[in-house]
C-alpha cells in the first residue's frame, strides 16, 4: 500500500513540479511521518526507464503457468516446501511456495513474471518501490539497496523477526523472499541462486 501510495504522491508531484524551483519533496504518510524524499527531476527519469523496460517487457511472450511453476524449488536452505499455489488470474503468472524448517523458521517464496501486457502493467505500477527510500519505526524498517546488479528492498519488522527482500531478477521477474527465524543473509543467498532461465 504504501508503494502505491509513493506512486501516487510522485506523479502528483510531476503535475504540478512546474510551480516551483525546488526538486525534492518530502512523502509522508498518513500520520505525517516521513516515508521517503522524492526528487522530481529523478522521479521523471526512473518513470521513462520505467516506460521503456514495460514496453520490452510487453514484447515478451508470458510464460505459462507450468513455466512459473518449475521456477519454484522442492527446498531451499535446506527446508522442504510446505505449500504452493500459483494462478494467473490476472493475466500474469504468479507462484508462491512456502518452506519450514525446524522451530518457528519458516520462508516464502513469490515470483511474478512481468512479461506480456498484463505483467508490463504490474511492472510499471510497482517500478516505482525499487526507488531509494527508507523508513523506520519501533517495530523495524524498509530500504531500497543496491542487490545483484539492480535494486532491491530490504524490510525488517522486529515484532515477528521478519525480513523481507523484493527484487526484480532476470529482466522480468518480480522475486520477493520472506524470512522469519531467517537470517538477511539467507534471505540474501536464496534471492540470488534461484535458477530463473527461461526454456
Amino acid at each position: 500500500m504504501k508503494r502505491i501510495m509513493i506512486f501516487l504522491l510522485s506523479t502528483s508531484v510531476l503535475a504540478i513540479a512546474c510551480k516551483g524551483p525546488q526538486d525534492k519533496i518530502t512523502v509522508k504518510d498518513e500520520k505525517g511521518n516521513k516515508v521517503a524524499s522524492v526528487s522530481i527531476s529523478e522521479t521523471a527519469k526512473k518513470m521513462e526507464e520505467s516506460a521503456d523496460k514495460a514496453e520490452e517487457l510487453k514484447k515478451l511472450t508470458p510464460l505459462t503457468l507450468d513455466q512459473v511453476k518449475a521456477l519454484i524449488p522442492n527446498e531451499l536452505l535446506g527446508m522442504p516446501r510446505t505449500s504452493f499455489n500459483a494462478n494467473s488470474s490476472m493475466g500474469y503468472a504468479v507462484a508462491k511456495g512456502t518452506y519450514k524448517g525446524e522451530g518457528d523458521k519458516e520462508l516464502d517464496l513469490e515470483i511474478i513474471d512481468c512479461a506480456g501486457e498484463m505483467g508490463a502493467a504490474w511492472y510499471s505500477m510497482s517500478f516505482l518501490g525499487l526507488w531509494n527510500f527508507q523508513q523506520e519505526d519501533d517495530n523495524g524498517y524498509q530500504k531500497t539497496i543496491d542487490f545483484n546488479g539492480g535494486k532491491a528492498i530490504e524490510k525488517y519488522t522486529k515484532s515477528n523477526d521478519r525480513y523481507e527482500l523484493t527484487s526484480f531478477a532476470n529482466k522480468r521477474f518480480f522475486v520477493r523472499v520472506e524470512g522469519e527465524k531467517v537470517s538477511l543473509e539467507e534471505i540474501k543467498t536464496v534471492a540470488k541462486n534461484l535458477n530463473l532461465k527461461v526454456n
